[in-house]
């Protein structure tokens, strides 16, 4: 359970529960990569024979300092958006941002930033520049130049000053995915809003593990089918078990709410008919999950159940916490060998072999999706 350390004063343009950290640096960056400065203290100034200590700073106690990978027992994150954008939006975002932080844990130096033009965005700008946004503060047709979610700034900086955002249009907050146009309730509007939050935090979530390395990248190794399949599941399974606490949802039953892949055995059926080439749609059909699936230049198909499929042969816990537990230390690969007992490129083979078989109209096997709530069967840190 997390709890707020203060009152939570909201407005249209600002909500800001932010940490900060002062790093007093006492002498010049090294050379090194890793090293950025050596600190020296002189415990005993007056004695001219005291002994002199030497601390040797990394990457990663930066990243011990910010607390970036502990998470709070408060709420950590921020939201900043538009003078003119509503504040229902806000709201709405702050209670589920809460109910998220109860199961995942409130990780600090996230901030969701949703704006609409220059004009009603210079307290967008102002945070932008304070948290190291390196490009142009211009809104342009639309869009903030360079936007994304997630994406991150200060790790350039010696030393590092992360941050991770999500920077939002506020068009998409009122129609995400086209879904006015495809004649979706406001309720699943809605749900598919707050799905792309979800989605984007467990993001921030994940980089927890990764500190100071690119999450992403062929350098670090953590391949696209967890990053991003990872991110797909647990917001599907997290909404199909919470979306009757959102008030957005009150009196509504699960097909008023239901988006993306909330109905789990459709999810797995429509995989499944994919798979095995009867799909309605080709894009997916009778293709062979594997190495594509591990860059996101060549990422086609799968991914999401790829995930699901890892936890019913293994758990939740370890997909969710154990893998990423040990990324920084062994790398993925090697920390995916020591919690599954496999290779990457064996667990593909069971993966394919296990979505053909039977026939495509088959329900997923018993104890393939969880039933109980997800913090009764992992243990988030």
């Amino acid at each position: 359970m997390v709890e707020t350390r203060c009152s939570l004063v909201m407005t249209k343009s600002l909500l800001l529960i932010p940490l900060f950290f002062l790093f007093s640096l006492c002498s010049n960056p090294t050379e090194t990569q890793e090293s950025f400065f050596n600190q020296t203290i002189d415990e005993n100034p007056e004695e001219t024979n005291a002994t002199v200590p030497t601390k040797e700073f990394i990457i990663s106690d930066y990243f011990d300092e910010m607390e970036f990978s502990v998470p709070q027992d408060y709420f950590a994150q921020e939201i900043l958006v538009s003078e003119d954008v509503p504040q229902y939006v806000v709201d709405e975002y702050i209670e589920v941002q809460s109910l998220l932080n109860e199961t995942v844990g409130s990780y600090n130096r996230y901030l969701m930033i949703i704006y609409t033009d220059n004009e009603n965005s210079k307290n967008i700008f102002k945070r932008l520049e304070e948290v190291h946004w390196p490009f142009e503060l211009n809104i342009v047709d639309g869009y903030l130049i360079a936007s994304g979610c997630l994406t991150g700034s200060g790790y350039e900086l010696n030393p590092p000053d992360v941050y991770a955002l999500c920077l939002m249009d506020y068009n998409f907050v009122n129609n995400p995915h086209e879904s006015i146009e495809r004649g979706l309730s406001e309720a699943q509007r809605k749900a598919i809003l707050y799905h792309g939050y979800i989605h984007e935090y467990f993001h921030r979530y994940q980089r927890a593990y990764h500190r100071e390395l690119n999450m992403g990248t062929p350098e670090v190794g953590t391949p696209m089918w967890w990053i991003e399949g990872a991110a797909i599941v647990f917001p599907n399974i997290w909404l199909s078990q919470n979306y009757q606490n959102i008030s957005a949802f009150e009196g509504l039953g699960f097909y008023d709410v239901n988006v993306e892949g909330m109905d789990l055995n459709s999810w797995y059926a429509w995989t499944k008919k994919e798979a095995m080439g009867v799909s309605d749609y080709d894009r997916c059909n009778n293709y062979e999950f594997g190495k594509n699936e591990e860059q996101y230049e060549t990422a086609q198909c799968f991914i999401g159940m790829a995930n699901a499929y890892l936890a019913y042969i293994t758990s939740y816990q370890t997909v969710w916490v154990d893998i990423p537990s040990d990324i920084y230390e062994l790398g993925f690969a090697k920390s995916f060998e020591k919690h599954v007992g496999m290779t990457m490129d064996e667990f593909y083979v069971k993966f394919n072999a296990f979505l053909r078989e039977g026939n495509p109209d088959d329900l997923p096997p018993e104890g393939f999706w969880p039933t109980e709530p997800i913090n009764s069967f992992v243990s988030f840190p």
